[in-house]
């Protein structure tokens, strides 16, 4: 009942009648509450990967129920698929087959066995001496070799003085460290600690098992903290390096030291990768890791951490964005409606770069014939776009107003890839960089110390910036600490 009826009735029918429609109108307003609320705590109940920002590890088991429809959906897909391009399973025609290539000949440890046919057919015997038909068939087996640890000795001699009387001890030779442990033993450590995710108890196993050297986890623990003094000024010029770039995707996720709650950030380019365990997820956090004057591109998640940049600074990661507007779908009434408008222009504007994905990897300024070309056809995206979220700010709905309101103070920072070249429209690539430290928080359960905070910023960028470049980590980490041991400069990760 509209509050003008509800005044024409409490007039004709008197005070008594004022009361009741007053009463009328307080129900129908707590009901109208209570609904959004039970649609509220609908929605926190069925948030998911497709619709939020948590994890798919985190996502409800299937009911039995669910698994037969989706196994109906995806039977039903692949149905329309082969109708419309029938082929048979396997290796279709045209397919170009992969096979190991043979090793070289210097590559051999030992000369080629040539092997004899026993019998043939008719009953005549081989002895070699018969004539040679075609090229040898030949057939290579790769094999560990037993691995026997390498161990070397130095005997320093304690000789008298004949001058003054007393014992002089000699040093090491360059490059020897007290250590009873090399550096090619030290990067192989922090490989399996870093890249392979093995516990100190594992690497010890694994050292004792297959190398026959007897490891006990507090020297393995050792060894790890001698890398990782190696590594602190590598990760520092990387730091730099990251605060100087032209763009950069950034990502923090949650971290525990000592059980307490930390996040670990990162921030990444295509040939660098710095990560930074710090005890706040705020804007001093982010300017920590990007630097107070950062003047690049940043591509995030919406995180309100990064709004000190300048909106035009930023590109707001649409990946993220189709999630929100997943479950702004999920809504019933006028804002599920919004929703699916908004998410179907999101599929167009993904289909839109798809086209220009190829040539835009050559774009290198602004008038860039493909950038431009990107722009003429996301413009009527753009604009259809913006009026729908308009629609939603001045809707009665006050959640999908304050969504869609927000969305509309970054409006710009949405569309940054259609405008600077190299700039990608998701933040997918700093979601992959976490990928790997997020198994290890779950393996190991974060760190006991800043020590161990320093250990894992500093291997963790080591490890995913010698992927990037094509590097092997653990010969990086070799070299570092072989010229650590000869006082020489240690190798750097950042490209002249």
């Amino acid at each position: 009942m509209e509050r003008s009826e509800a005044e024409a009735v409490a007039l004709a029918g008197g005070e008594p009648a004022r009361e009741l429609v007053g009463r009328l109108l307080d129900a129908l307003g707590d009901v109208a509450g209570l609904q959004e609320r039970i649609e509220e705590l609908e929605r926190q109940v069925n948030r998911n990967s497709r619709n939020s920002s948590v994890a798919p590890s985190s996502d409800p088991p299937l009911t039995r129920q669910q698994r037969r429809q989706l196994a109906r959906e995806r039977a039903k897909k692949e149905l329309e698929r082969q109708r419309r391009e029938p082929r048979a399973q396997g290796a279709q025609p045209g397919h170009e087959g992969a096979s190991r290539p043979p090793a070289e000949p210097e590559q051999l440890t030992a000369g080629p066995v040539e092997c004899l046919p026993q019998q043939c057919g008719c009953g005549h015997r081989f002895t070699g001496g018969e004539e040679h038909v075609g090229e040898p068939v030949t057939h290579q087996q790769w094999e560990l070799p037993v691995v026997v640890p390498e161990v070397r000795e130095w005997r320093r001699l304690r000789l008298a003085c004949p001058g003054c009387g007393r014992s002089a001890l000699a040093e090491l030779p360059a490059g020897v460290s007290s250590s009873a442990f090399g550096p090619r033993l030290h990067a192989h450590v922090a490989v399996l600690a870093g890249v392979h995710r093995l516990s100190r108890e594992k690497i010890a196993e694994l050292l004792r098992e297959s190398y026959g050297i007897e490891v006990s986890t507090g020297a393995v623990d050792t060894m790890l903290r001698r890398v990782s003094r190696v590594l602190h000024d590598p990760w520092r010029e990387l730091h730099e390096a990251i605060k100087t770039a032209e763009a950069v995707h950034a990502d923090e996720t949650t971290w525990l030291c000592r059980s307490d709650p930390c996040w670990l950030w990162t921030a990444t380019t295509a040939a660098l990768v710095c990560y930074r365990i710090d005890p706040r997820r705020t804007q001093e956090a982010a300017k920590r890791l990007l630097g107070e004057n950062f003047g690049g591109f940043v591509t995030s998640d919406r995180y309100v951490g990064y709004h000190w940049l300048d909106v035009l600074q930023q590109q707001l990661c649409w990946a993220h964005l189709v999630r929100q507007l997943t479950d702004l779908s999920e809504r019933s009434g006028k804002p599920g409606q919004l929703g699916h408008r908004l998410l179907e222009l999101a599929g167009e504007v993904f289909a839109c770069h798809r086209q220009h994905v190829g040539a835009l990897a050559d774009a290198d300024h602004p008038d860039h014939p493909a950038l431009i070309a990107l722009r003429e056809q996301l413009q009527p995206l753009r604009e259809t776009f913006h009026e729908l979220l308009k629609q939603g700010a001045e809707g009665k709905h006050a959640k999908t107003a304050r969504f869609c309101s927000g969305i509309l103070e970054e409006y710009d920072a949405l569309w940054t890839f259609a405008d600077v070249p190299g700039i990608s429209p998701t933040n997918n690539d700093a979601e992959r960089a976490m990928r790997g430290p997020v198994v290890l928080r779950r393996i190991s359960g974060g760190t006991q110390s800043e020590r161990g905070n320093r250990w894992i910023e500093r291997i963790l960028s080591t490890i995913e910036t010698c992927r990037r470049q094509g590097r092997s980590a653990q010969a990086y980490l070799h070299d570092a600490i072989d010229a650590s041991l000869h006082s020489r400069p240690i190798p750097t990760l950042v490209p002249s």
